[in-house]
């Protein structure tokens, strides 16, 4: 089956989402404002609303490329820390996905709150006086929860899936009609479960972004997924 809507957004949610994903799917960023979530051991810091526009998307800008396209009639499913859907900013656009971390969730817990701050990049709603939005605001989200792993004082700190599991998020979230996967996500091992998914994804026309660059000063180590083919 042909998802060709996904095409007019995968040169700007690649060139932004891919540089700002995290080594791990939890590293938290100054992102947009969100309320702490429930039941999580340490919720996240409240961020203060954005009031200048970001670089990125002075560099980007959004109001150029609304008219080509607005993510409208696409799914990005968001492979990461969870997405809080209560952010206003998202409001009506985040489904019910699936949590690998605690299962029998429906991927809405946010404890790290970098996968609000993902499936804000992309599809954030323009609000009165708040000067980021998304790049892609008619986009459905459907969050895949595999992480809450955050960097405290230099050092990963958190829960966070094994390979064989993160490979099982990736399918799961092809089987349930995703468009475009965001994955913030580096392996720094090819691991046979995840190339498998991979392939499973690119085999049927689902748009891949993953995440690359993070330990560039650290000898740039070759990162999985965004090295396999088609990513």
């Amino acid at each position: 089956m042909s998802r060709s809507p996904a095409r007019p957004l995968l040169a700007a949610l690649a060139a932004v989402l891919a540089t700002t994903a995290p080594a791990t799917p939890a590293t938290a960023g100054p992102f947009l404002a969100r309320a702490a979530v429930p039941d999580c051991a340490t919720p996240p810091a409240p961020v203060r609303p954005v009031s200048a526009p970001p670089w990125p998307q002075q560099r980007y800008a959004p109001e150029r490329l609304s008219p080509l396209a607005t993510g409208a009639g696409v799914t990005v499913a968001v492979v990461d820390s969870g997405v809080d859907r209560r952010h206003p900013q998202l409001a009506g656009r985040v489904l019910d996905g699936t949590d690998l971390l605690d299962p029998g969730g429906d991927g809405s817990s946010d404890c790290a709150g970098h996968g609000t701050g993902v499936a804000s990049i992309i599809a954030a709603a323009p609000r009165p006086g708040i000067a980021f939005r998304g790049l892609a605001p008619g986009a459905r989200i459907l969050p895949v929860r595999v992480s809450e792993q955050q960097v405290v004082a230099g050092r990963e700190s958190g829960r966070t899936v094994s390979a064989e599991e993160f490979a099982r998020a990736i399918r799961w979230a092809v089987d349930h009609d995703a468009d475009v996967l965001n994955l913030s996500v580096v392996l720094y091992v090819d691991h046979p479960a995840v190339r498998a998914a991979i392939g499973y994804a690119v085999d049927r026309d689902v748009v891949v972004v993953a995440a690359a660059g993070n330990l560039h000063d650290s000898g740039d180590p070759r990162p999985y997924p965004a090295a396999y083919e088609g990513v």
